[in-house]
């Protein structure tokens, strides 16, 4: 915020007004002239000089204002804002129709998070001399700070009309276009903020945070590294720099950034998040697990390392039923709210077979795995009996997220919101069913829940439990979650007659025949991320590929195999197992989807990993005619492929053992003519499943909401049947 040091005559005159005896006795002359002397100091830098002349006016004129003012701006400089609010406080009880003392005074109590004291005075401040640009800026800042980013853009285009070619200002204006989701405006903000002032640091920051979250990773990486060269040792750079390499794939240089970020500042959260986040990536779940840890000493409430945490506890074979449930209510048992759940939703009509609301909050209303799986039952819901809002955190918008739109009957950006404001915002909306989608992941927003948002709260893909008390369902079906199901929930488990829901794709690559055939050799294959493969799943496959000479296993995730550690990595894990380097086909590639899809034609078997099993990916392998060798576990999370081979008519292929597990591969391996035939037929059996029915399966759907709708007005509790 800008703090304004009153060091003109016309300043001063407008200061000095109030007329009373004591300042008829002064010279006019020397008090200016001391005035200016201190002006003069302060502007210099020479703090402590210029506060003793400032003090020597007070001596003689103990209530002149521009001698107070200008000892409450070094005192607001000095951060001693308690000295600086008393001073300021002084300046306007003796001139209360100074714009500049309410500027500053405003200014004071910001610095202090009291914003709206802060918005008060700026607000007078204005109202005195409509034209004050500074005072316009200040109330923007001041906005922006509260999460009023709309009021803040009105505050700073005001700001724009008087004074224009501020680089600061641009900036802000990009800092709440971004936090508004707009992400175009955003740009534009910044490249002005730029274009007047070229090393404009936060701005070049800004810009390369909207271009990473808009996929343009070169582009970003060309920002911060702009940053880099004027700050070597900037943190946000660093960091921003490190996840551009760790996307592009080179980890050996992220990490490298990050072991100078930490260096710089030991106990840095976004640095320690983001060492975690990118052991995660290569497969490190145990370095990944400390670095999360470490991030929730320093800092509890950090809800990205929480979510981190309970990801990579989704990868661990090892954790009991009872230590996967102990973390998730060790870490999310904390933002439980009783009080909101005294709430009673009185004025709510409770007639069972009205039209419902149902809100959908998600931050992936773009192309994503998730939205895969939502699209269908969005695009068939029956509008006559549902109306359906979409909540959407935006991360980034694309032809999907049209697609979306046109499918709800109210679509609205939240990122604005804190989860108090949110739950709030929807509560207003009078949604009756809430469905949080998957929690855990990316963006996504199930804290808002705690907040008892709406009378029924469903948690739909996430993989466990939310471990949260407000969340009252968790969708699921039958083979996720069996009668005699060890898992434990906060939820109450119903029970879909299918889960997962994909929609038919058009233009998939043609089928072709099992590339053993034209090889010579059975090629197994995993398109999984590598945090999947742990040493058990290693241990398994490696068993499969002994068991079927001359085999080889091929793997793919994005970019992630392109660094040579990552190769050496995974070499030497199954080269620990007698596997040689010449059975592993190690792609890294980013492929558009049609080319992706269209690698399953040099997969004989896809091999699932375990205990966090593919969803997608199994979905992408069956499509492609390439059967999936699942292994059936005791959690929802592993238990996933065997539950989508199965509703596709392809239950053979789910083992119930390990040795099954090996047992089927190899079987499948060693029967040429069979794997041909079901490469053949897997695409028409799983599109005419009830995994691709969308009507049929929104159809399960809003039974269970009414169901749900119903139990709720019997009861008027929030646990159904």
């Amino acid at each position: 915020m800008n703090l304004i040091v009153p060091n003109s005559p016309a300043a001063m005159h407008r200061l000095d007004v109030k007329k009373t005896p004591h300042f008829d006795q002064i010279n006019a002359a020397t008090l200016t002239t001391f005035l200016q002397t201190g002006n003069r100091l302060h502007k210099a830098g020479r703090i402590r000089d210029a506060e003793q002349i400032f003090r020597k006016i007070l001596e003689q004129f103990p209530d002149h204002p521009m001698a107070l003012l200008s000892l409450g701006i070094i005192a607001h400089q000095s951060g001693a804002r308690t000295d600086a609010i008393h001073l300021m406080t002084r300046v306007v009880q003796i001139a209360p129709d100074s714009p500049q003392a309410h500027n500053n005074l405003g200014n004071a109590h910001a610095a202090g998070a009291s914003y709206e004291l802060a918005i008060v005075h700026l607000t007078k401040a204005i109202d005195l001399r409509p034209d004050y640009a500074d005072a316009h800026f200040n109330l923007g800042v001041a906005r922006r700070k509260q999460g009023q980013f709309d009021a803040a853009l009105v505050a700073f285009n005001n700001s724009r009309q008087y004074s224009s070619n501020r680089a600061e200002l641009y900036y802000e204006i990009g800092q709440c276009h971004t936090k508004l989701g707009n992400r175009f405006e955003a740009q534009v903000a910044f490249r002005t903020a730029m274009s007047i002032d070229p090393n404009h640091v936060e701005a070049h920051l800004g810009m390369g945070t909207i271009l990473f979250l808009m996929g343009k990773t070169d582009d970003a990486e060309g920002e911060f590294r702009a940053v880099l060269a004027l700050e070597p040792n900037n943190l946000r750079a660093l960091n921003g720099l490190s996840e551009c390499l760790k996307r592009l794939g080179q980890f050996e240089q992220s990490l490298e950034l990050l072991g100078k970020a930490i260096a710089i500042e030991p106990a840095n959260l976004e640095t320690l998040s983001n060492f975690a986040t990118t052991h995660q990536s290569i497969g490190d779940n145990e370095k990944a697990n400390y670095y999360y840890d470490r991030v929730l000493e320093l800092s509890p409430n950090a809800e990205s390392a929480e979510k981190g945490s309970l990801f990579v506890a989704l990868n661990q074979p090892e954790l009991s039923s009872d230590e996967l449930f102990d973390l998730h209510l060790r870490l999310r048992s904390r933002h439980d709210r009783p009080e909101a759940e005294r709430k009673s939703f009185s004025d709510r009509s409770r007639d069972p077979n009205r039209k419902l609301r149902i809100g959908y909050l998600s931050s992936d209303f773009r192309t994503h795995v998730v939205a895969l799986n939502i699209l269908p039952l969005l695009a068939s819901h029956d509008h006559a009996s549902f109306e359906i809002f979409l909540y959407s955190q935006e991360q980034s918008s694309d032809q999907l997220t049209e697609a979306f739109k046109k499918h709800g009957d109210h679509y609205n950006v939240v990122n604005r919101y804190s989860d108090a404001d949110l739950a709030a915002e929807i509560e207003r909306d009078e949604i009756d069913i809430l469905v949080t989608l998957a929690g855990r992941f990316d963006e996504n927003r199930p804290l808002v829940a705690a907040y008892r948002a709406a009378p029924i709260q469903v948690s739909f893909h996430d993989c466990a439990t939310s471990g949260l008390q407000a969340m009252d369902y968790w969708l699921t079906d039958s083979l996720l979650h069996p009668r005699d199901t060890v898992e434990k929930f906060t939820e109450q488990l119903y029970r879909l007659p299918v889960y997962y829901q994909y929609p038919v794709q058009n233009g998939l690559p043609s089928l072709s025949d099992a590339p053993a055939l034209r090889n010579g050799f059975v090629t197994f294959g995993c398109f999984n991320k590598p945090e999947k493969i742990n040493d058990d799943v290693v241990n398994l496959w490696a068993e499969i590929l002994h068991s079927v000479p001359n085999s080889k296993l091929f793997l793919k995730y994005f970019s992630r195999y392109s660094e040579p550690s990552m190769r050496a990595r995974w070499i030497q894990k199954f080269g620990d197992l007698g596997i040689e380097e010449s059975r592993l086909i190690l792609k890294a590639e980013k492929d558009k989807r049609a080319i992706h899809l269209s690698l399953y034609h040099d997969v004989d078997i896809a091999l699932d990993p375990f205990p966090f099993n593919g969803a997608t990916t199994t979905f992408e392998a069956l499509s492609m005619g390439v059967p999936v060798v699942s292994l059936i576990g005791r959690h929802f999370v592993d238990r996933v492929a065997a539950s989508m081979v199965t509703h596709a008519g392809l239950a053979e292929l789910a083992a119930k053992d390990r040795a099954e597990y090996v047992s089927i591969a190899a079987s499948l391996a060693a029967n040429l003519d069979r794997l041909g035939a079901m490469r053949s037929t897997i695409r028409e059996k799983l599109h005419a499943s009830p995994l691709c029915n969308g009507r049929t399966y929104t159809q399960t759907i809003e039974r269970a909401f009414r169901d749900m709708w119903q139990t709720w007005c019997a009861t008027g509790g929030y646990r159904g049947r």
